[in-house]
């Protein structure tokens, strides 16, 4: 299904943790010998509510903003506050006939890259460069949807040419069940926690 256009408030989005998550299995032969099997080659992300002890002024804006999403019915889009810039991000290297170049962000120690694609952008922060020279928008490139960078006729980088990009991005996310369960201290009746979990729509 498609994930809508709208964006976890931040007051709200700050209160959730986690991250990319792989899934490998593990099998430990007799010997000690450890065999293992990756099940997914792209990382999900998940986020779980971290606040034990929120303000219960918050907990109104998460629960509210629930009902709109009718539980994990409606995915939207939200902040990974550890994790939501590209700054001097390449994406690709211009070789005079390719027009189209995928946003994204490569994750490396030096032997095995990993590129995360990219779609979702935060409004006016994604710049795009060719060689350094900033780029404008409808006039020199197009920005589909899914993340994809299309230069126009007479704008596509020439041999050698470096493309790179820097913005704020979302990560689109669903919440995890259907049940808003949230819990108040017998001592103060202005703070409060929530059992939530919000987890990345692969598209």
């Amino acid at each position: 299904m498609a994930v809508d256009n709208l964006v976890m408030p931040d007051t709200v989005s700050a209160g959730f943790q986690g991250g990319p998550t792989f899934s490998t299995d593990k099998v430990v032969a007799v010997n000690m010998q450890e065999r293992r099997l990756q099940n997914l080659t792209i990382a999900r992300h998940v986020y779980t509510w971290g606040l034990t002890n929120a303000d219960s002024s918050v907990i109104v804006a998460l629960r509210a903003f629930w009902f709109d999403r009718r539980g994990d019915f409606k995915a939207f889009l939200f902040k990974d506050w550890n994790d939501f810039q590209v700054t001097g991000e390449q994406i690709g290297v211009g070789d005079g006939s390719t027009a189209s170049f995928q946003a994204g962000k490569t994750y490396t120690a030096g032997s095995n890259p990993y590129f995360r694609i990219l779609r979702y952008f935060k409004s006016g922060t994604l710049k795009v460069y060719v060689n350094g020279v900033l780029k404008t928008l409808t006039t020199d490139y197009t920005v589909n949807s899914t993340g994809l960078i299309t230069f126009t006729g007479g704008h596509i980088p020439t041999v050698g040419q470096i493309i790179t990009i820097d913005g704020d991005f979302y990560v689109p996310v669903r919440f995890d069940g259907d049940a808003f369960n949230a819990t108040l201290p017998e001592q103060s009746i202005f703070i409060a926690s929530v059992n939530l979990k919000a987890i990345e729509v692969i598209e």
